[in-house]
């Protein structure tokens, strides 16, 4: 009888697992759906200067985005951008600041059209320096004026255009009041 129950059981205990192999054997795995987009790549890039919409810009990343697909995006740029002070083919990357400089030339012509003189310099008949004007190496000339404090007065002018007095000249970042008083009897505008 116990042999009878032994041998019962390793019947059904074989019949179990035969079924269970024909049963899971049998069924079909699904194949994982081909529709699912991949997660979508975004960067923001922030844009000024002189585009017709100076904004934060979110662009869909494909790897391949140059640095005119976010001026694009923010409008293009106006007829006063200084389109060879920078590299539209630039690739792009999260976080950046593209900045679109004004034409120099703009400039010249602005304070040379206001003062009556020739727009080709950049000082007048006293020897100042016109900061609304000079390029960063006429800058340079100036007491306590290096390469990157010539560079931000440039850009401070391009981004809030002409200075209205030389005293203004005291809002860009790197000159307070001590370098001020070196350049005073130096520039004009």
């Amino acid at each position: 009888m116990m042999n009878k129950k032994i041998i019962l059981t390793a019947i059904l205990s074989a019949a179990v697992i035969v079924a269970s192999f024909f049963i899971f054997s049998t069924q079909e795995v699904e194949p994982p759906p081909e529709n699912i987009e991949p997660a979508k790549n975004e960067i923001a890039v922030y844009v000024s200067g002189q585009v017709k919409t100076p904004a934060v810009i979110t662009l869909e990343d494909s790897g391949s985005l140059r640095l005119v697909d976010a001026v694009n995006a923010a409008g293009g740029m106006t007829e006063l951008a200084d389109t060879e002070a920078i590299n539209l083919a630039e690739p792009l990357s999260d976080g950046q600041h593209i900045h679109v400089p004004t034409k120099e030339i703009f400039f010249r012509d602005i304070a040379a059209q206001a003062s009556g003189t020739n727009s080709n310099s950049n000082s007048n008949s006293n020897g100042l320096i016109n900061i609304n004007t000079a390029d960063a190496k006429e800058l340079e000339k100036l007491k306590g004026v290096g390469p990157a404090i010539a560079g931000r007065i440039i850009e401070y002018r391009e981004s809030n255009g002409a200075f209205k007095s030389i005293e203004e000249i005291k809002k860009v970042r790197g000159i307070g009041e001590k370098t001020f008083e070196k350049m005073r009897d130096e520039i004009t505008v």
